[in-house]
C-alpha cells in the first residue's frame, strides 16, 4: 500500500507517519505542498493520501479541486487546524473521506484506519518509520512551534467564523524572531495603512508574556459587529473595535495555551491613537519573536492583521516545553 502525507509541518507529517503500523508491502511518501503531492499522484498509485488544508505553493482546496489526475483512485483524508464547519463541509463536498482536526488524536482515528486497512500504532507504541521515504529528521523546536500556531489559527478562525457566520480564510502564518528595527519597520507599514483602526492588548501565563496588535480595515466592520452582537456587549464604534480585537486575540492563545499546557490571561484592550513601541519589556530586548497572520472574511470586506510579539525569556520556556513534541 502506497500512502502519501502532504503537509507543510514536518512535525504534523512526523504525527501521522508514527501512527502507521509499516510493513514490507507499506510504502510512505511525503510532500510539502499540493503540488509535490499531486506531482507524486501522478508518478505512483497512491492508495491514502493525508491532505493538509493550509500549505504555500498549493494548498488542500486547490489539491482536492485538482483531483483525479490519474484514473488510480485514491481515498483523501484531509487532516487540518482549520476546523471552521465550513471548510469539513466544503472538503466532503470536492471528494474527501474524512477530515480529522489537528492534532491528530488517537480515538479520532483508530476506526478510520482500520477501514482503510491500515493498522493504528496506539500512543505507547509509537514507532520510527523505517523506509526512506517515509524518514523523519530531527525538527527544530521553531518548526513544532510553527505547528502549534497554525492549529491555534485554526480554531481561532472557527470560534470568528462560528460567530459571524462567515468563512475566514486562512494563511499562512509568519513565526519566527524579528530584531526591533524590524518591528518597527512592520509597526508603521501595518499602522499607516490607508482606513487602519489598530488595537494592542498585553498577555500572560506561565512565565510567558507578550503583546499583540490588531489592525483591522475596511468598510464592513459595523457590520461584523452586528453579527457579532449575540456575544459581545457594545454601543459604540470603538466598543466594536475593541471587542473584535479581544475574540482574535483571546481565541487564538486560548487554543494555543491548551497545546502547551498554559492558562493566558489578557489586560484590557487598548485604541491605538499614534504609532508607539511596543511594551517597555518588550523593547529591552534586541530581538523580539513574533507571530503575524491576517483573517480575510470571504463575503465582507473586512481584514484584520494580527501580530503576537514575545521576548526572548517567554520563547526560551515555550521552546522547553515544546522539546518533548
Amino acid at each position: 500500500m502506497k500512502i502519501l502525507i502532504c503537509d507543510d509541518s514536518a512535525l504534523a507529517r512526523k504525527s501521522i507517519l508514527c501512527s502507521i503500523v509499516q510493513t514490507a508491502e507499506t510504502e510512505l511518501l511525503q510532500a510539502e505542498n499540493g503540488r509535490e503531492a499531486l506531482q507524486l499522484m501522478m508518478e505512483h498509485n497512491i492508495d491514502v493520501l493525508f491532505l493538509d488544508l493550509t500549505m504555500p505553493v498549493m494548498d488542500g482546496f486547490d489539491v482536492l479541486r485538482t483531483l483525479p489526475v490519474s484514473n488510480y483512485h485514491t481515498e483523501v483524508i484531509v487532516v487540518s487546524g482549520d476546523v471552521q464547519r465550513e471548510s469539513q463541509q466544503r472538503c466532503l463536498a470536492l471528494g474527501a473521506k474524512a477530515f480529522v482536526s489537528k492534532p491528530f488524536r488517537n480515538e479520532e482515528v483508530a476506526d478510520l484506519f482500520d477501514a482503510l486497512g491500515l493498522q493504528f500504532v496506539g500512543s505507547l507504541e509509537r514507532q520510527t518509520p523505517v523506509n526512506h521515504q517515509g524518514a523523519t529528521s530531527p525538527i527544530s523546536s521553531l518548526a513544532k512551534f510553527r505547528e502549534l500556531t497554525n492549529v491555534a489559527l485554526g480554531k481561532g478562525a472557527a470560534i470568528i467564523s462560528d460567530h459571524m457566520h462567515e468563512f475566514i480564510q486562512l494563511p499562512e502564518p509568519q513565526v519566527g524572531p524579528l530584531t526591533t528595527g524590524e518591528l518597527q519597520m512592520t509597526l508603521v507599514d501595518v499602522l499607516n495603512r490607508p482606513n487602519s483602526e489598530a488595537v494592542t492588548q498585553r498577555f500572560v501565563g506561565g512565565g510567558v508574556h507578550g503583546e499583540a496588535l490588531v489592525c483591522l480595515r475596511g468598510s464592513d466592520i459595523e457590520r461584523v459587529g452586528e453579527r457579532l452582537g449575540d456575544c459581545l456587549d457594545f454601543s459604540t464604534h470603538n466598543e466594536v473595535l475593541l471587542n473584535i480585537s479581544n475574540m482574535l486575540v483571546s481565541s487564538f492563545l486560548t487554543s494555543l495555551g491548551n497545546q502547551l499546557d498554559l492558562v493566558f490571561s489578557l489586560r484590557q484592550p487598548a485604541i491605538i491613537e499614534t504609532l508607539t513601541a511596543p511594551d517597555a519589556t518588550l523593547r529591552e530586548s534586541e530581538e523580539l519573536f513574533t507571530i503575524e497572520y491576517t483573517y480575510f472574511a470571504e463575503n465582507l470586506d473586512f481584514e484584520c492583521e494580527v501580530l503576537f510579539l514575545l521576548d526572548k525569556t517567554s520563547v526560551d520556556i515555550i521552546y522547553r516545553i515544546v522539546e518533548v513534541l
